[in-house]
């Protein structure tokens, strides 16, 4: 009691300049504090009767001697049993002209009556910046406390809010959504629940409603969901397959917050690519979607396909890794592709990158092969397409692949990894061929395929000038001279005085004022 008591005296002096305090019931035999220079942390003897006193005591004394310390921000709490004389001490605390701007709950135990006044007091509070509860058993009841006063007091300034290893239900969820939708100060929201079935509630309002809020909910393994407005990146995983999915990608068909959304791994069924074709066709901020790995089959290919003709915006898919075969591939490069010389353009002009393909896909069959041939052929747009881990094609189809890349002026790397039908000499004098008289490639990638295997590959990179394992950018600056150059030579070939209008324009943002530029025309 001894040391606890110099606690005491910190508390009311002023001179003192402490941030953060944490207290902790302990089960140590005795009580003990540290001090540091911003921090204060006191452990609590469970073991000693009259030191189980002294937490009400030293929160008294802290509301008395409040304007003291007019830098202190934090408070937390573990282990904490209240009952609702301590609350109401704690509220007074947090009342008038306190500091207090980030409180934290750890294994703490609440009587329904102490989270009413808690609650009540957060949302009155105009100082509060953050609040986290972790293992505190608030449940359903705590978090529709918690919504109802941070969306009925207007002068709340909560904007981080954070509920770990609880249960919030589906009840807590929906007021957590509803406050959301009334609530602009949030900013960070983290649920981890051990059911997912708060997760499609709040995403879908937070996409929904636009609002610059980040995300985090863990449901175990069935989902979870990350959303990082900064970057407009939507992350979900799990294996839920249920109509979760459903409610959350219907949120997307307005939403302006959103660039990139990431799926891989997700279960997804046909009903969630019929909504999907909906968000393609109306949403105008998605770029990048990736769904590797999600099991779509040929109905759900079909829907995407619909809804790529009427999108005006997103520039990668990516689709590897399913299990739909020819008549997918053939849907899904239909608005990709011209079928007459009087079609100017495809039906889709933004689409910049494209990934199928995978073991359990088929190709061969059903059109899969003409289906790519015509795009090559026709596509004025496509500048990277990926075809990966694909078993079906055969290296005659790899042939005729090549023959169509001839004409094709746009596309500038492909990407056939783990492709077992490119192998053999015919194939390779394809890729020989088609790189003499097509020098818009830039990259060809053979990874893992027979070919690279058995070490023919490395004419192919050879030529493109690259090499088959990646080139660190400070490897290629190694052996270069970090000195500005001086001189340069230039060679224009054509008719007299040819580009001059170029080189003028190129001199006047030339910023080395001891350069020599020779010209010479020829």
């Amino acid at each position: 009691m001894r040391e606890l008591s110099l606690c005491l005296q910190i508390i009311r002096s002023s001179n003192e300049n402490v941030q953060s305090i944490s207290l902790y019931n302990s089960s140590f035999h005795t009580s003990s504090f540290e001090k540091t220079d911003l921090s204060l942390r006191i452990n609590i003897s469970t073991d000693c009767a009259a030191d189980t006193q002294f937490f009400s005591l030293f929160i008294h004394e802290l509301a008395l001697n409040k304007d003291k310390h007019t830098d202190l921000t934090s408070l937390l709490f573990h282990g904490i049993e209240w009952d609702p004389e301590k609350m109401s001490i704690l509220c007074t605390l947090l009342q008038g002209k306190s500091s207090i701007k980030q409180l934290e709950f750890q294994k703490n135990i609440f009587e329904s009556r102490c989270l009413s006044e808690l609650a009540g007091e957060i949302g009155r509070s105009s100082l509060i910046k953050a609040i986290a509860f972790s293992d505190c058993k608030i449940g359903s009841t705590g978090t529709v406390l918690l919504a109802s006063s941070l969306s009925k007091n207007s002068n709340s300034q909560v904007e981080e809010l954070q509920i770990w290893e609880d249960s919030i239900g589906s009840k807590g969820a929906e007021e957590l959504a509803a406050m959301i939708e009334v609530n602009h100060s949030l900013r960070l929201l983290t649920i981890l629940d051990k059911n997912s079935i708060a997760a499609a509630p709040l995403i879908s309002t937070v996409l929904a409603r636009n609002r610059s809020l980040e995300v985090h909910i863990w449901g175990g393994d069935k989902l979870s969901i990350k959303f990082i407005p900064e970057s407009g990146t939507l992350r979900i995983s799990g294996k839920n397959n249920s109509s979760s999915l459903q409610r959350i990608v219907c949120s997307l068909g307005w939403n302006t917050t959103v660039v990139t959304l990431d799926m891989t791994g997700v279960h997804l069924r046909s009903r969630w690519a019929r909504d999907f074709r909906v968000v393609l066709e109306c949403n105008k901020t998605l770029k990048d979607v990736n769904l590797s790995r999600t099991s779509l089959r040929n109905r759900s290919v079909v829907y995407i396909a619909a809804g790529l003709f009427k999108n005006s915006c997103l520039e990668k898919l990516k689709l590897d890794g399913n299990h739909f075969g020819g008549v997918g591939l053939e849907h899904l490069l239909c608005p990709l592709s011209r079928f007459s010389p009087l079609q100017h353009e495809t039906a889709n002009t933004t689409l910049q990158i494209l990934a199928f393909g995978g073991e359990k896909s088929n190709f061969a069959k059903n059109g899969g092969v003409l289906a790519i041939l015509r795009l090559l052929e026709t596509n004025q747009t496509l500048v990277h397409l990926i075809i990966n881990q694909d078993k079906s094609l055969r290296p005659n189809d790899f042939v005729r692949i090549f023959r169509s890349l001839e004409r094709n002026t746009t596309l500038q790397r492909l990407s056939l990894r783990s492709c077992r039908g490119v192998q053999g000499e015919v194939v390779l004098q394809a890729i020989m061929d088609t790189l003499i008289v097509n020098p818009w490639i830039e990259e060809i990638d053979l990874s893992d395929t027979p070919l690279q295997d058995s070490g023919k590959a490395a004419p192919v990179y050879e030529k493109l000038g690259l090499n088959s394992s990646p080139v660190q950018e400070s490897e290629l600056l190694a052996n270069l001279p970090l000195a500005m150059p001086t001189c340069c030579r230039i060679l224009v070939c054509g008719q007299q005085h040819a580009g001059t209008v170029m080189f003028v324009s190129l001199l006047l943002q030339f910023r080395s004022p001891n350069a020599v530029v020779q010209f010479k025309y020829n």
